[in-house]
């Protein structure tokens, strides 16, 4: 399986951004997605799909509150909003990584959080 890194947008408090619909990086469940968690803190993950057999996994990070999250589009939900923490999901290389159902279609945008000194 080969992979497709993600840059995610950092976002900036009290700017606005808009987010487009069909915009980002289509979902190809031949590859896993990574994206790059230099910093501790949240990241904004955005997957739209209609498509409800769109499903995802955040593969387990390596700290103490390390945890694989699943999340999938249900009930023809256009766009899932997901918050990842780094303690969760990071992996020993400063990355999170996400693995698609086979069956996934969509897009998906990823933006780093203000933390409170932006």
């Amino acid at each position: 399986m080969a992979e497709t890194a993600i840059t995610p947008t950092q976002l900036t408090s009290d700017t606005a951004v808009v987010i487009t619909a069909g915009t980002g990086t289509a979902i190809n469940t031949s590859n896993y997605m990574t994206m790059a968690y230099p910093k501790d803190g949240q990241l904004l993950i955005k997957i739209q799909s209609s498509n409800d057999a769109t499903s995802g996994v955040l593969t387990a990070g390596f700290g103490v509150d390390a945890q694989t999250e699943t999340y999938a589009a249900t009930n023809g939900v256009t766009s899932l909003f997901v918050v990842g923490s780094s303690a969760k999901v990071k992996n020993s290389d400063g990355e999170i990584r996400i693995d698609w159902a086979t069956s996934s279609a969509g897009y998906l945008q990823a933006f780093y959080l203000p933390t409170s000194n932006q």
